[in-house]
């Protein structure tokens, strides 16, 4: 019964994998409509297929101007920057005053670096990181027939959501 799990779930991993698509996106036409949220799937010549809300539809790459992808925000890189130079600044406080009698250092290096500079810092610098919004925008307006599709085969490898 074990190995028959074992057989189920690596078969739904690699089935999965087989059957990838791109993180949502919202595709702008030329004449200025467009897909919002919708997912990229395969390209054929200048044929892309796309999904939106469970159905299908294929789509002429000759009238595709733009395409978004809304990648959510920055807080987690704002959080490891955050924590980087809280540490470093507690560990340099304790190299310059870690000797002397000061009142709001505690005794405890590693206490100190990490509850006074490095988690606060996290924790301001991810606040920071959620004011900045990481989106990738691909103009496709001006580039002829076989230059868009090769651009297109470029984003769905690399926002494809199984790498």
């Amino acid at each position: 019964m074990k190995n028959f799990l074992f057989v189920l779930a690596a078969l739904l991993i690699f089935c999965s994998v087989s059957f990838s698509q791109t993180d949502p996106c919202s595709i702008v036409y030329k004449s200025g409509s467009g897909i919002p949220r919708t997912r990229l799937i395969g390209i054929h010549q200048n044929l892309l297929l796309v999904s939106d809300t469970g159905a299908y539809k294929i789509v002429n790459t000759d009238k595709i101007a733009r395409i978004r992808f809304d990648n959510g925000k920055y807080w987690k890189t704002g959080a490891a920057f955050g924590a980087g130079l809280g540490f470093v600044g507690g560990f340099m406080v304790y190299q310059i005053w870690g000797k002397k009698k000061i009142k709001f250092l505690p005794k405890d290096a590693t206490l100190g670096v990490l509850g006074i500079f490095t988690v606060p810092c996290a924790v301001i610098g991810g606040l920071i990181g959620m004011a900045f919004k990481n989106i990738d925008v691909y103009e496709l307006a001006k580039l002829n027939s076989f230059v868009k599709a090769k651009e297109i085969k470029f984003i769905l490898r690399d926002h494809a959501q199984y790498k």
